[in-house]
């Protein structure tokens, strides 16, 4: 057995990270809504838009309006991912509150 003590690793170069957006994506797509749904592997985050409600089946209790939804985005995450995504959102919160004042939450 030896004495000596291996050397420390060394430290990993610092890495820029150059985030790098397709023309095709740049403008972004608009969501006013979104639902998450997941399984063992992946937590999928669908980005929705609601388009005009529209007249839709009489049932015995009177007509039923039919509100359709588009999904614009579909995400998926790793789970291990999931906590990083909550926490770097929270960040952006708590950011823009300082900057703009407070989110009116829906419904209030």
């Amino acid at each position: 057995m030896s004495d000596q003590t291996p050397p420390p690793p060394a430290e990993e170069p610092g890495v820029d990270v150059e985030v790098v957006v397709p023309q095709a994506l740049s403008a972004g797509v608009y969501a006013n809504g979104f639902t998450c749904w997941y399984n063992r592997t992946d937590f999928t985050v669908d980005f929705l838009v609601y388009l005009p409600a529209e007249p839709g089946a009489v049932k015995s209790d009177g007509p039923v309006m039919r509100q359709p939804v588009q999904v614009v985005s579909r995400v998926k995450f790793p789970p291990a991912l999931i906590f990083r995504l909550m926490q770097t959102l929270n960040d952006a919160m708590s950011n823009y509150e300082r900057q703009f004042g407070h989110i009116t939450h829906l419904g209030e």
